[in-house]
């Protein structure tokens, strides 16, 4: 990736950045406060540091206490020869969506052949640099040795996929079966072995969390302790530290950014991703806190589209909850079709997980279809769908009865206001507000195609075409849905976020999904990856700043 590329989309994505901040100051509440102590903030409302009265004092401060902020603490604490570190997080448990992933995490033995994978999958349109994708897949080396050997987890109680060999590449199942250094990929999911019973951590963010409590002599670990933003001195730009919980935090070294996305943020979805419409699907607590606080210090920001989704996922007619699992394979939507307020398909409408176990080891992209990650094919590419704000999923009786909502779910979904129901095509298409012409068209063109074995508009596979043709028929409401975002301020190799021009912001670092690297496609596992692999470069940088 040549540096100019980088730089002159840097530029463009900070000016849209900076517009928007700017534009929506109230909105996504980013009004400049000076910390208690200093004589106010600067012209831009960041504020001023060189005459801060610090309530306290720590060689790190890392901010946000999920994967890769219990990574960055760890490693200043294994590493850094008794420097002192504030993890500081601002729920009441290990935050954003580490807790509730499932816990997988990419690993590699080949490290020049996984470098292959990853720049395979940042594809031409990827705007991350070859040496940021060079240090991730060299810490992908690292993190089989540095969960098991120097943490400590439980080999025998995890689930190992280890690295394959092109004489067998999909061993792995690898998310990109196609790209030839696929093969490279081992994933690790601790306590993921479900043959024998779980005496040890049950999870990744169990283990780092005991990880954690064995060096509370170095690691102070406070919840409920939430950001409100950086302090800069502002001549030589360089974070001084931070105001947490309303107490001026200096950072001797270096603060380290974790907190994550801006999921929980609809203005922030709404500007970014066109999506404010889309619900999480884990977190309430992701609400672009770090953003706000490093756009008002100057920094660039990359890969704000990115995002795990979208699914149009099934949910209740008053849109409160989800109702069934709308990401992870088997998905229910391959028992019917998708329909939006026009009563028309619109898009492959069987968004289940992948179906990767279809496709032969470097098989044509350009002719796949199947969601990763949110990820579909489109003209032959591979970017996210754009999604509307609400859309049906229709299905009849034989399809409630395989599953279009799970038993477990609703024995019956009428009484229970998961859906309507009707004995024809046109009176549902009059509960759900559609035109009832239009509706019964699509149903009829998608029969045809389920008895010609072809669904000749979207290329769904063979196996999800299922009629909708035996009364009663149902309609349940979807939304889009996902899982985290990726945007951020940009990280360098050295975990340091950078500004505008490409220069580092001193005593600034990031790790995680907070400005994460991934910008082609993605790797299911890459995120917690990410998280561990950034969480111990920042910390190793920010113990290397004196």
């Amino acid at each position: 990736m040549e540096k100019e590329s980088l730089l002159s989309q840097s530029r463009r994505t900070f000016l849209k950045t900076a517009s928007v901040a700017l534009a929506g100051v109230a909105g996504l509440g980013i009004a400049g406060c000076a910390p208690k102590g200093t004589s106010g903030g600067n012209e831009t409302g960041t504020a001023a540091g060189t005459d801060t009265k610090w309530d306290e004092e720590f060689d790190v401060v890392v901010i946000g206490a999920g994967c890769a902020g219990q990574a960055a603490a760890i490693t200043v604490a294994l590493e850094g020869n008794g420097a002192t570190c504030l993890l500081a997080e601002k729920g009441t448990m290990p935050g954003g969506n580490s807790p509730y992933c499932k816990g997988t995490i990419v690993y590699a033995e080949d490290e020049d052949a996984f470098n292959q994978y990853m720049l395979e999958m940042r594809g031409e349109e990827g705007t991350t640099p070859d040496d940021v994708i060079a240090a991730y897949a060299k810490g992908a080396v690292e993190n089989y040795p540095w969960v098991f050997e120097t943490l400590g987890a439980s080999l025998e109680e995890a689930s190992i996929v280890a690295p394959s060999t092109m004489d067998d590449p999909l061993a792995t199942a690898p998310e990109w079966p196609e790209f030839e250094h696929c093969y490279a990929l081992g994933k690790l999911t601790v306590a993921g072995n479900k043959d024998i019973e779980i005496k040890g951590d049950t999870h990744i963010t169990k283990l780092l969390d005991r990880v954690i409590s064995d060096h509370a002599d170095v690691i102070e670990y406070r919840t409920d302790a939430p950001m409100s933003e950086l302090i800069q001195d502002p001549s030589t730009k360089r974070i001084l530290g931070a105001v947490i919980d309303g107490k001026n935090v200096k950072a001797n070294r270096g603060v380290i950014m974790c907190t994550g996305g801006f999921e929980a943020n609809p203005v922030m979805r709404q500007d970014f991703i066109g999506q404010g419409g889309a619900e999480p699907a884990i977190n309430k607590l992701n609400t672009g806190d770090g953003h706000k606080a490093c756009m008002k210090v100057g920094a660039d920001f990359w890969h704000m589209e990115h995002v795990a989704g979208f699914w149009m996922a099934g949910r209740d007619l008053e849109n409160t909850k989800f109702t069934n699992n709308q990401i992870i394979s088997p998905c229910p939507k391959q028992f019917g079709i998708t329909v939006g307020v026009n009563g028309r398909r619109y898009y492959m409408d069987w968004d289940g997980y992948s179906n990767k176990s279809d496709i032969e080891y470097m098989d044509d992209p350009s002719l796949a279809v199947g969601s990763r990650h949110g990820h579909m094919q489109i003209g032959g590419e591979w970017p996210h769908l754009a999604q509307p704000r609400r859309a049906w999923f229709v299905f009849d009786q034989a399809g409630l009865e395989a599953g279009a909502i799970p038993a477990e779910t609703t024995s019956d979904p009428v009484a229970d206001n998961l859906a309507y129901a009707a004995d024809t095509i046109e009176e549902l298409a009059a509960q759900m507000n559609v035109p009832a012409d239009e509706l019964k068209t699509t149903v009829d063109q998608w029969n045809e195609c389920c008895a010609n074995g072809k669904d000749i508009f979207f290329h769904r596979p063979a196996s999800t075409l299922t009629p909708v043709a035996t009364p009663p028929f149902y309609a349940q409401l979807c939304i889009p849905s996902f899982l985290n975002t990726d945007g951020g301020p940009v990280r360098n190799a050295q975990g340091e976020i950078l500004d505008p021009d490409g220069n580092p912001i001193p005593g600034l670092y990031s790790a995680g999904e907070f400005g994460s690297i991934w910008s082609g496609v993605y790797q299911g596992g890459g995120n917690v990856a990410e998280c561990l692999i950034f969480g111990r470069i920042s910390a190793r940088s920010a113990l290397a700043n004196a």
